[in-house]
């Protein structure tokens, strides 16, 4: 129940007792859900510590060839322009001081896919898909190939 809600259902109390009442005597604060990427079944819980131990165990015998023999990747877009948030423009300022002007920009339509791929010692191999042309099974597999 929100306090404009309490407000609605007793309005002989202010908006500002609600709070109060809230915050200073319940100890309650607003809080935003915490996001996380995937919801995970139980089932994907069991496969991934599976995993974990498949890995441990391994790393547990063959010690750190096991960790050389593990690369990574990962896809992105690349904007041609990522504009600064509203976040990222915060300055510590005298309450006196004039403000900075942000103005409102957009990402850039222009893009392009960015594939990296790394190991614990580094980055193998950094390619850049020409604009327009998806990645295709025969796409990645060239991409594999320059990694191998």
């Amino acid at each position: 129940m929100t306090i404009r809600e309490l407000h609605h259902i007793i309005p002989e109390v202010s908006k500002t007792t609600f709070h109060e009442a809230v915050t200073e005597k319940l100890g309650y604060r607003r809080l935003y859900a915490r996001w996380v990427p995937k919801m995970l079944t139980d089932d994907h819980k069991t496969k991934w510590m599976g995993s974990a131990l498949k890995f441990l165990t391994r790393y547990a015998q063959e010690g750190d060839t096991f960790l050389d023999s593990i690369v990574t990747g990962d896809e992105t877009w690349v904007f041609h322009h990522t504009p600064q948030s509203k976040q990222q423009s915060l300055q510590w300022r005298h309450t006196h001081s004039s403000r900075t002007k942000k103005f409102k920009t957009s990402i850039s339509v222009k893009k392009i896919m960015a594939s990296v791929f790394w190991d614990r010692k580094g980055i193998l191999l950094f390619d850049l898909r020409p604009p327009g042309v998806t990645i295709t099974a025969t796409a990645y597999c060239d991409t594999l190939t320059q990694l191998r």
